[in-house]
């Protein structure tokens, strides 16, 4: 190759000279070239060599298309050294110049650029400059400009285009060179027909970083880069396809820019979309990586078979969270022409639809974004567009995240990595793939769909009639509002169906089953279950020694073969019924009937005025005090040795009942036809023995008696205002006898043998004694305490149900079985010990422990200490300021109303603090902690892992943090670098000690939130070399300080 070497740049102290002198001596040199090559173009180009510097230059100010140094066919243009040769343009040209380095306005060809840099100096010029133009128009005069090439170019601040081959260029190359801060576009293809771009770098400009238009066909863009955009009015994206807007010739539609390939690359922190194929034909982009641009990742808008493969596309939509999509699919209205203005009747607003798309095997992370894969239903309004959407892969970016994964029109494939991701499916085929213990996982599925393997929920969408299936671990399964299908298979599941006639089954594990809405049918299988009942239609159906099964219903209901326990909700006045076993039934907050029907069953009714049915001694009926007005209706006698329960008010005898015995309230007790035997006791009671010859006694208080029909006796017993009854007028009747033993006799209710009887109340008076007084009727007593006691009863091997007494300090213990124990009213101390044991409180300021085994622990009203002990237990304080432990294995733990303190202890724990200021600690293991109402504190004092990724070691997620209320703890024997504090005599957190963001920027930055990901982390040496320990998942985006962190 020959060489004309030109040296270095004009040193004239007159800028404008020198750019003369400089322009001059580069045109001389260019002409001297073309000539030598002319004469033997087999000998291949010419190189012109400029010497290093920066070579000022000057244009036409009378005619922009002559540009500073024009090139010649057979010319290559080359600087010395690496980029140490600079064309820079004079200051203050004001003009326009298409093209500091151009070719010439003839044809050309066979041209080379290369080790250049071109310098617009667009921060001392106002005019519109490019930096590099080829290509001419082709008008019929035969001339061509082609085989340009441009490598190891740098061209920067121009006010206009960077790199711009302009109209037609035929086989234009750019490779391995540089486009920044220029006003407009960094490379261009404008017509160019035949083009590769490859291992290029745009940045910074202030439009597109990459611009092909304007009928460019056979363009290839290769490992290109792309990022930040767009600075200008109108924005900008990484690269460009679109048709443009020059006509060429009369045409009446602007031609399409056709089959474009790009392979690989990054478009990055552009101010639109990263990749945007606009009116364009078989554009192709494979291997590309676009993320955390500002609006879509990749945007195809009215194009025709346009194929994105094998790429990357994460993290965009940075300009507004959910607001775009990482791709979208559109149609495009425009005018075929580009002119709006134009004549509409031939140049009309036109729709171009996205046909013939293909979205195949990309991983695609929705982390900010709307949808992952979008086609706008606009662009199907007309009909079916041939969209073929497969084979991708959307996935979180972090594994720490908490991701929104949303299949696409095809069949996908979704991976969420760690963090508790939600991910939305419209097909049955979409795979969604997690690993264990990489968060709680959520799929939202508008179609019939089974959980894959480490998935947890899944909740069905819409309203067509479709089928869930859950998988091995324990699910939530969520029905939509038609009837649905739902299966849990295996694990302690929850389904819930929603609306519909619902089929619900469980499968095995202990799982939980509500229909919801309609007339459901639940399977729980084998397992301890719990059924929600809303429906009277609502049918159960148990297996045979299925497990301990429990029934929640807001209506009446009957108990379900197979099923053990029922208990009706809310407040309605509603009823429960047994079977033929027995079985326990519990009442809400209404007035209840409660009927257990065969087997010996266990009765609790709860608030209200509730109505109890026991037909066998073994019945157990339970009642709370102050808890209502409550009636037991007995088909067998209820005796001395074991009289009616206690906090009961009524008693009516019914069936073969002969006997009726009543506790220490002020009773009502009822006998039937037989010949009763009725006790008071204690209180002041209302005994009424109905036809029969009944004995009636009072016992203590003061009592009234109605004998009834029959010959009955009364005895008023203990008290000293006792009142006998009759309906009669006091001449009906004969009196004889003394006041400590006399006999009534008259009328049709037979002779009666009164003892111990102060009063008679006839209809029309009473005798006091033996003073007659008319037309009065004596007031009832006030009711008697029995004061306190202390009762210690044991259980044995077997599963039993042990009630405490109440106003009673009862010491309960349960020992071997699953046993339920009741403490009633009073300071108890209920052990559970070995079995699955239910054990309440009740009243009072109690001390319940669950021992060993999976227990449910309830410390009910009062200040309590309940204590789960071994195994997966449930812990309920429940009312007042409450101490509550989940003890070993993995609980559940809730402290209910009151100022409480709830402690997680050892295990994966979930923790309620419930209303009240609580103290919420979850000890050993990865918990979940809720606050709930209230200032509450949560406690951090367990040791934490060694490295950020280290989360099976202590790693809690606090669910509900609220910055104005709640605070953390943080123990100074782990965070030893925070200082130090107590429990008692809590310590700020210094200020300086608290960052917010992704990593310590000071020595002293212990304490690290990540707004972005929620996670708060502890780095022993602030900004030392050591790994921060990320120890708790927050919410995002929360507003906190120092002042949130305390020292103890």
């Amino acid at each position: 190759m020959a060489f004309i070497t030109v040296e270095g740049p004009s040193t004239n102290p007159n800028e404008e000279l020198a750019a003369a002198e400089n322009v001059a001596k580069i045109k001389d040199a260019i002409a001297k070239a073309n000539a030598e090559y002319l004469k033997n173009p087999q000998g291949g180009q010419v190189e012109v060599q400029l010497g290093a510097g920066t070579w000022v230059v000057t244009g036409d100010r009378t005619n922009a298309s002559n540009g500073a140094i024009e090139l010649l066919s057979g010319v290559k243009l080359s600087g010395s050294g690496d980029h140490q040769t600079i064309i820079k343009l004079e200051n203050n040209y004001d003009a326009k110049i298409n093209g500091i380095v151009r070719t010439d306005t003839v044809s050309v060809e066979n041209v080379t650029i290369t080790n250049l840099v071109i310098d617009g100096n667009r921060e001392n010029n106002l005019g519109e400059q490019a930096g590099f133009i080829c290509g001419i128009k082709e008008d019929g005069s035969g001339r061509k400009q082609s085989n340009i090439t441009l490598d190891n170019i740098e061209v920067k601040n121009c006010t206009g285009y960077g790199i711009n081959p302009h109209e037609i260029t035929y086989n234009f190359t750019v490779t391995n060179s540089v486009a920044h801060n220029n006003g407009k576009d960094g490379f261009v293809a404008d017509g160019v027909v035949g083009g590769v771009y490859s291992g290029n770098e745009s940045y910074n400009n202030g439009r597109h970083g990459f611009n092909i238009q304007n009928a460019s066909s056979n363009i290839i863009l290769e490992n290109n880069t792309a990022y930040d955009n767009g600075w200008g009015s109108t924005g900008g994206a990484g690269i460009v396809i679109q048709r443009g807007d020059i006509q060429r010739g009369n045409e009446a539609e602007i031609a399409h820019v056709t089959n474009v390939q790009i392979i690989g690359g990054e478009y990055y922190g552009n101010t639109r979309e990263g990749i945007l194929v606009k009116l364009s034909d078989a554009v192709t982009i494979s291997g590309a990586n676009v993320y955390e641009n500002m609006r879509y990742g990749v945007r195809i808008e009215g194009s025709v078979n346009t194929a994105l493969t094998d790429s990357f596309i994460s993290n965009n939509s940075q300009e507004a969270i959910k607001k775009y999509d990482e791709v979208q699919i559109d149609l495009r209205s425009d005018y075929p022409d580009g002119n709006p203005d134009n004549d509409p009747s031939t140049n009309p607003l036109k729709n171009y639809y996205s046909t013939g798309t293909k979205i195949l095997n990309n991983v695609i992370n929705p982390e900010d974004a709307r949808y992952a894969i979008r086609e706008e239903p606009a662009n199907i309004a007309a009909g079916p567009t041939g969209t073929e959407i497969t084979g991708n892969v959307t996935s979180g970016t972090a594994t720490d995240n908490a991701d929104t994964l949303t299949g696409s029109a095809g069949i996908d494939t979704m991976a969420g990595l760690k963090g508790d991701d939600t991910y939305y499916v419209n097909k049955t085929d979409d795979v969604v793939t997690e690993k264990p213990d990489e968060g709680i996982d959520h799929v939202f599925a508008s179609a019939k769909y089974t959980l894959g393997a480490n998935v947890e929920n899944l909740t069905l969408t819409g309203i067509a009639a479709i089928n869930g299936y859950g998988n091995e671990l324990d699910n939530v399964l969520t029905g939509n509002s038609a009837g649905n299908t739902l299966e849990g298979r295996d694990g302690a599941d929850a389904l819930l169906g929603g609306g519909g006639n619902d089929t619900l089954k469980g499968g095995t594990g202990n799982d939980s089953l509500d229909g919801g809405t309609g007339a459901d049918s639940m399977v729980g299988g084998t397992g301890n279950d719990l059924y929600i009942v809303d429906n009277v239609g609502d049918f159960i159906n148990e297996d045979v020694g299925g497990g301990y099964d429990r029934i929640f219903s807001s209506v009446t209901y009957t108990i379900a073969d197979e099923a053990e326990e029922l208990t009706l909700t809310g407040t309605a006045d509603i009823a429960a019924y047994g079977d033929a076993v027995a079985n326990i039934l519990n009442g809400n907050a209404g007035n209840n009937i409660l009927d257990g029907r065969g087997g010996a069953d266990t009765m609790k009714g709860g608030l209200g005025n509730d109505t109890y049915y026991v037909d066998r001694a073994q019945d157990i009926v339970l009642e709370a005090a102050g808890e209502g007005i409550d009636t037991i209706i007995s088909s067998v006698s209820i005796i001395a040795s074991n009289p009616l329960a206690a906090n009961v008010e009524n008693l009516w005898l019914a069936g073969v009942a002969t006997e009726g015995a009543g506790n220490q309230l002020n009773n009502l007790i009822v006998g039937n036809s037989a010949n009763n035997k009725l006790y008071g006791y204690g209180g002041n009671d209302t005994l009424r023995g109905g036809d029969g010859n009944d004995l009636l006694d009072g016992g203590a208080g003061n009592n009234t008696l109605d004998g009834g029909a029959g010959n009955d006796t009364l005895n008023g017993s203990l008290g000293s205002a006792d009142v006998a009854i009759y309906a009669g007028d006091r001449a009906s009747y004969k009196i004889t006898g003394t006041l400590a033993n006399r006999s009534v006799s008259g009328s049709s209710e037979g002779t009666d043998t009164l003892l111990n009887i102060e009063t008679l109340q006839f209809k029309d008076g009473m005798l006091v004694g033996d003073t007659w007084v008319a037309n009065v009727v004596a007031p009832p007593p006030p009711p008697v305490n029995t004061g306190n006691q202390v009762v210690t009863r044991n259980g044995s091997i077997r599963s039993e149900t042990l009630n405490g007494r109440d106003n009673i300090d009862d010491i309960i213990n349960g020992k071997g079985g699953n046993d339920t124990i009741n403490g009633r009213a009073g300071n108890d101390k209920l052990y559970g010990d070995i079995g699955n044991d239910k054990i309440y409180g009740g009243s009072g300021d109690d001390k319940v422990y669950g021992g060993s085994g999976n227990d449910y622990v309830h410390g009910g009203s009062g200040n309590d200490y309940a204590n789960g002990g071994l195994g997966n237990d449930r812990v309920y304080g429940s009312l007042g300021n409450d101490r509550v432990y989940g003890g070993s294995g993995h609980d559940t733990v809730d402290g209910g109303s009151g100022n409480d303190r709830v402690y997680g202890d050892v295990g994966n724990d979930r923790l309620y603090g419930g209303t009240g200021d609580d103290v919420v600690n979850g000890g050993a293991g990865n918990d979940r902690l809720y606050g709930g109402a209230g200032s509450d504190a949560f406690v951090f004092n367990s040791k934490l892992g060694t490295a950020s990724t280290d989360r099976k070691v202590n790693f809690d997620t606090v669910v509900d943090f609220n910055v104005r209320y709640d605070s953390f703890m943080l123990d100074n024997a782990v965070f030893k670098k925070l200082g130090s504090g107590t429990a008692a005599n809590p310590t700020q957190l210094d200020k300086e000690f608290f960052v917010i963001g992704t990593k310590a920027r000071e020595r002293d930055d212990y304490l690290i939130y990540n707004k972005k990901t929620g996670v708060l982390s502890y780095d022993a040496d602030g900004s030392g070399s050591k790994e921060a320990v990320e120890f708790a998942q927050l919410s995002k985006n929360l507003k906190l300080t120092y002042k949130d962190f305390f020292v103890i």
